[in-house]
């Protein structure tokens, strides 16, 4: 058996029968090992990037959520601008009132044409 005893605190004495002990140390090995792995220190670049990026973007919601930008800006939202869309406003045209309003648009066209001409 192995005994340890700790520094800090009162003396307390743990005692950790050999074959954990072997056990414990060829782990402390294993991590010690998988750690100068190449791939181990990419895949631990990879999640120090990810959570810096999530911090980033956290950091950023919550400055953006600390004032109201839309109304700041006075700029309707993409909700309201599609509930706008989805309510009509005037009664759908026949196709003869859409040819009508058309040629009284340009009878209006060609009148004020005819009036700058004559100036």
């Amino acid at each position: 058996m192995t005994t340890h005893t700790t520094a800090a605190g009162p003396a307390t004495r743990v005692t950790v029968p050999f074959i954990e002990y072997r056990a414990l140390v060829l782990d402390a090995a294993t991590w010690r090992h998988l750690n100068t792995s190449p791939h181990v220190a990419e895949l631990l670049a990879e999640w120090v990037e990810w959570d810096r990026r999530r911090t980033l973007r956290e950091t950023s919601h919550a400055v953006s959520a600390a004032a109201d930008w839309r109304a700041l800006a006075a700029a309707p939202t993409y909700a309201e601008l599609e509930r706008r869309r989805a309510v009509a406003t005037r009664p759908a045209l026949t196709p003869h009132q859409i040819r009508a309003q058309a040629a009284a648009s340009w009878a209006r066209i060609e009148d004020w044409i005819a009036i700058r001409e004559a100036a």
